[in-house]
């Protein structure tokens, strides 16, 4: 973009001058990319007219890098019509297209290569006359000034928190259930990547020729008019099964043409950047191709974003197999991309001799590896190979795998089936003819549990269901709302940067999986936890963890430590070593336990909130930190215990002793406040008073204050002692330095006394 390059040029139809004159006040701003004087009457242009779009909001006004556009009248044929092409065959009739000056609309399919006007397929319509009223050139920043916009893009890209919804090519079909692009929810999404552009001889084509060219244009434009990023996946793992990658790769001269072909598949269907779907490198050699893949896509897609003052974005879909992330080469290859896209989904599957979670979010104790599951391989990932925990974003899959010839065997206790040997038996709803994987999308997977045939199970190790059916031995392995919703929590409380949805079609048509998913694109907060903390209850000092009502209430499992050590627990509503009060207001729920006696915390401490794995009474399983504290002088420190002292003080009109025991006067404000007033006995506790009540003593009123009295053999000699002592009845009262005791009145008792 040139600062002193403004455009004003206008080019007006001489037939229609006087109707359009208000075409004098449009101008451009090459500084801004934005045309002033633009309104609804208008279409606009960015290709010479090859497509039209009218001209709806302000979000249009933006023209970055090089470009010619074209502002015209309004005309509703223009904007519907695309440009005939002859490779494509116009399946659906009624499209209207553009061909030799004219306006054409087939009847019926019109195969490719039949030219409109060369058989009765095409009907003319009428002249094209586009009423031009300005045509303005844009160009790009150049120097630092488009080396800041590219890096101020990058730095929006990085701070996003992602949703990134794959679209399969194939969904339109009626194994998927027809999924339309009409029936993606855009607001679940920050990204939708279309599946897949695929490799063939070294290059990016269209896998379906007839549906694709279609879906690509019309997501080109959902996705805009949403504004969510528009990502072209390349590969798959069919395409990758075949070697493409390897092959393509195979010299520095093939990195470029593949590279290459990638850059113009994004630039022609309007992509925002490019998906590398590479399943997967797992040898040295396709360790060093993948890097320079990537290094080249990089490079190009920088250059090219200058141009077009556009920040292009990279991600790549990788493996949760902890002994192959190496072989992406992550300290490369992970500074290059925008996000890290973990394919946490198809650990287990009737490739497998036994049963298994498609998706465990946490290891089984009878898992043969400890570290095939989703939570692990994001942490191989963030721990073992550095990456940015906000490039990292794990898979939750909208679909499920099955085995059949599954024995009710009870390998773990009360789940009949996990880890028993299984078939590939089981045809599901989106398996192929001839395929038996148990493939079934959640929608489906919804049904069968509906009917009753099956048996539902929830595996708490793992933390996802499964279905079982006892008749026909099948074994149905998938996630479902309580699961995603697990995952969603995990990805948010282990600050990760997003979720991968494989894939869309999947979802039932409300939306069920997508809406819960949603919340990792909204969470600005653990949604969890919503607090730890020290805080003072009646002088006393207590550790606090604010729970969200509906997560406490569920089968979750909350433990609190202090420098590693179990202090309390929730789990499934209830407590163990600790209080709880609900806090309806907020949703929320209030855990609380005393911190003295050998309970007591000091300065340096560590205490962590933790959600674990397994249920009370289970070993120790895998766990997440929600919150943590370390505790400071400040934290210890009672805001109101001066005060309280005073008023307690005040409040202590007299101790009096006599033949029947003793007697304290209080004030009645004193009396019903919620401070703790302790008569003793050579030390020994004997009664005591507390918000409006009286223990172990009898009360008598006197005007504005009480006189309570507790009935004791007191001998010479004997010590009476009133103190006020943080806490409440049943709290115990010894003197420690988290419970607070301060001295009121001392009496020795005298023989006098007792006459």
């Amino acid at each position: 973009m040139r600062l002193n390059k403004i455009t004003t040029a206008l080019i007006l139809s001489a037939v229609a001058l006087p109707l359009y004159a208000s075409a004098a006040t449009l101008t451009a701003d090459d500084n801004t990319n934005t045309i002033t004087g633009l309104d609804t009457s208008q279409m606009i242009s960015s290709d010479n007219g090859h497509k039209w779009e009218a001209y709806t909001s302000e979000k249009q006004n933006n023209f970055p890098g090089t470009l010619t556009v074209t502002v015209a009248v309004k005309d509703d044929q223009a904007i519907k019509a695309v440009d005939y092409d002859p490779s494509v065959a116009y399946s659906e009739n009624g499209t209207l297209v553009r061909y030799n000056g004219y306006y054409w609309t087939n009847k019926w399919w019109a195969n490719p290569g039949e030219l409109p006007g060369s058989n009765s397929v095409w009907e003319k319509g009428s002249k094209i006359e586009i009423t031009t009223l300005a045509t303005f050139k844009f160009t790009p920043y150049t120097g630092q000034a488009a080396i800041d916009f590219q890096n101020q893009q990058k730095a929006k890209v990085a701070e996003q928190r992602k949703v990134v919804g794959y679209f399969p090519e194939w969904g339109v079909y009626d194994a998927h259930n027809n999924f339309t692009p009409d029936k993606i929810d855009f607001s679940e999404l920050t990204h939708l990547n279309y599946g897949f552009g695929i490799v063939k001889n070294g290059e990016v084509v269209i896998h379906d020729t007839e549906k694709g060219p279609g879906l690509l244009a019309q997501l080109d434009d959902m996705t805009e008019d949403a504004g969510v990023s528009y990502m072209a996946s390349i590969g798959g793992w069919n395409n990758s099964e075949e070697g493409v990658f390897e092959a393509a790769t195979a010299t520095d001269a093939g990195v470029d043409k593949l590279a290459n072909s990638m850059l113009a598949f994004m630039l022609e269907w309007g992509f925002d950047g490019i998906d590398v779907d590479w399943e997967y490198p797992d040898t040295d050699a396709e360790k060093a191709q993948f890097t320079k893949l990537m290094q080249s896509l990089r490079s190009k897609l920088d250059a090219q974003g200058k141009k077009d003052d556009k920040y292009y974005q990279l991600s790549a879909a990788v493996t949760t197999n902890h002994s192959k992330i190496e072989f992406i080469n992550p300290s490369v290859t992970t500074p290059l991309m925008d996000s890290v896209n973990v394919m946490a989904y198809d650990f287990h599957g009737a490739f497998d001799p036994i049963t298994g979670h498609n998706a465990p979010l946490y290891a089984n104790r009878q898992d043969a590896d400890q570290k095939f599951n989703a939570s692990s391989a994001m942490k191989e990932y963030a721990d073992t190979y550095n990456v940015p925990k906000n490039k990292l974003l794990m898979g939750i899959p909208f679909y499920g795998r099955g085995w059949g010839d599954v024995e009710p065997t009870e390998i773990v206790p009360g789940l009949p089936g996990l880890f028993a040997p299984g078939t590939a038996t089981v045809h599901g709803a989106w398996d192929d003819v001839g395929q038996f994987t148990g493939t079934n999308p959640w929608y489906v997977l919804k049904e069968k549990l509906a009917s009753g045939e099956y048996t539902r199970y929830w595996d708490r190790e793992s933390r996802v269901p499964y279905l079982y059916n006892a008749a026909t031995k099948e074994f149905l392995t998938y996630d479902d709302p309580q699961s995603v919703r697990e995952k969603v929590d995990f990805i948010n409380n282990e600050g990760y940067g997003g979720a991968i949805i494989w894939d869309l079609s999947g979802d039932t048509p409300t939306h069920e999986l997508g809406e819960i998913v949603k919340d990792v694109k909204d969470a600005q907060e653990q949604s969890e936890a919503k607090d730890l903390r020290l805080q003072f209850f009646n002088n006393v000092l207590n550790i606090v963890a604010v729970l969200d009502e509906a997560h406490q209430a569920g089968e979750n499992r909350y433990k609190v430590y202090v420098n590693n050590t179990y202090r309390m627990e929730s789990y499934a509503g209830k407590v163990y070593y600790c209080s709880m009060t609900a806090q309806p207001e907020e949703h929320t729920v209030r855990l609380t336990q005393a911190a003295k006696g050998t309970a007591a915390v000091n300065v340096g401490d560590v205490i962590e909130l933790r959600k674990t794995s397994n249920t009370p009474g289970e070993p120790s399983g895998d766990y997440t930190v929600l919150r943590k504290i370390t505790v400071t002088e400040e934290m210890l420190k009672n805001p109101t215990l001066d005060a309280d002292i005073k008023k307690a003080k005040e409040g202590l009109k007299g101790l009096t002793v006599n033949k029947n025991g003793f007697s304290i006067t209080e004030t009645k404000a004193l009396f019903n406040d919620t401070l703790r007033i302790v008569g003793y006995v050579n030390g020994a506790y004997n009664m005591e008073t507390f918000h409006g009540k009286n223990y172990y003593s009898s009360k008598k009123e006197q005007g504005d204050d009480v006189v309570v009295t507790a009935s004791r053999a007191l001998k010479a000699g004997d010590k009476v002692t009133v103190k006020f002592t943080a806490g409440k009845p049943g709290a115990g009262s010894d003197a420690l330095a988290t419970l607070a005791e301060t001295t009121l009145q001392e009496v020795t008792v005298t023989a006098d006394m007792l006459k």
